[in-house]
């Protein structure tokens, strides 16, 4: 079977494991049950963080061990979070509902005709403290969001952002200083 060659199967009992688990994560009605369950599972995550019905993807990769979480944090529904790579969320990060988080990319298979072009890669993904992702942006792997900046809505970021910026658009720019 072409999938347990490529991934192996530790990995894909792991995947069977974190499918589990993510179900029940998914029943978990409020925010202190969600943060009790995944720090059961490795994530670390400071007090007073809300998490909403959020999703994630590459759980058997690093697992909720590639996670970690500041105090005062805000994750809205649907943001999607790539557990291929680490991603590290500092101090009071809001993170607005259906924003996706990468940490990897990767066309396909070994044998894919484009990997050669685009190699697999993994990445840490860094959200520093105090900014805040508007809603549906786009997080590119490998990016840093630097400390009390802003992305706007619908930003699809693909270079790091400097501290105290707002960026908008696709892709997206600083479009002013924050003092």
């Amino acid at each position: 079977m072409k999938i347990i060659k490529q991934i192996g199967f530790s990995r894909v009992i792991k995947y069977l494991i974190y499918g589990l688990w993510d179900f029940i994560f998914k029943l978990l009605p409020y925010s202190p049950l969600r943060v009790w369950w995944l720090r059961l599972a490795g994530a670390r995550i400071g007090k007073n963080s809300v998490i909403e019905a959020i999703d994630f993807f590459n759980l058997d990769r690093t697992g909720l061990g590639g996670l970690k979480i500041g105090q005062d944090c805000y994750l809205g529904s649907g943001v999607l979070l790539d557990l291929a790579g680490k991603i590290i969320i500092s101090n009071q990060v809001t993170i607005s509902a259906r924003t996706i988080i990468l940490s990897h990319h990767s066309v396909g298979f070994s044998d894919h005709p484009l990997i050669k072009y685009y190699p697999k890669k993994v990445f840490t993904t860094k959200l520093q403290s105090g900014c805040v992702i508007g809603v549906n942006s786009v997080i590119l792997p490998g990016i840093i969001i630097g400390k009390q900046s802003l992305v706007a809505a619908g930003a699809i970021v693909n270079q790091s952002v400097p501290s105290n910026k707002m960026v908008a658009g696709v892709p997206a720019k600083v479009k002013k200083s924050i003092q």
